[in-house]
């Protein structure tokens, strides 16, 4: 398993490309793939086949490599609830960056997209429903701040 600086290390210049091309916050890219994956260890994989997805932030269905089916914990009305899901597949983590770039442009995102800072835009994220969780953006937040992720939002 990667250390947290050997992630950020691997993912940063895919996160930021994808600042320069859409001002998505590459500090906040990191973030929630080390969120999400928990530094790449808890990457959905399939319970069955043990299938590696590749999925760095958790979307569900079918991806260009498939799905895997694996437990997961959302939060439904407050309350932390375990259930089975699936997880879109990918090929390697740039084309799972690539993918939840592609969510992030659509028009439900354009406060999280238009956030003045990286904390702000973390904070839309639960806002605009990306995840259920309330203390998503916080959670973000204490990423960004703990490995000094903002020193990756350059042009």
């Amino acid at each position: 398993m990667l250390h947290p600086h050997e992630f950020i290390k691997k993912i940063a210049p895919a996160a930021q490309e994808r600042y320069k091309r859409t001002g998505i916050y590459a500090s906040c890219t990191i973030a929630q793939a080390a969120l999400e994956s928990g530094w790449g260890k808890t990457v959905p994989q399939d319970m069955k086949t043990k299938k590696y997805s590749y999925n760095l932030f958790g979307i569900k269905g079918e991806g260009p490599a498939g799905y895997v089916e694996c437990p997961h914990e959302e939060f439904i009305k407050g309350k932390k609830v375990k259930q089975m899901a699936k997880f879109r597949c990918y090929h390697n983590y740039e084309e799972s960056i690539a993918d939840n770039e592609r969510i992030l442009m659509l028009d439900r995102y354009k406060p999280f997209r238009e956030a003045a800072t990286a904390d702000e835009a973390a904070h839309q994220l639960y806002k605009c429903g990306y995840a259920t969780d309330p203390r998503y953006g916080q959670k973000l937040i204490s990423i960004m701040k703990q490995y000094r992720l903002y020193d990756y939002d350059i042009d």
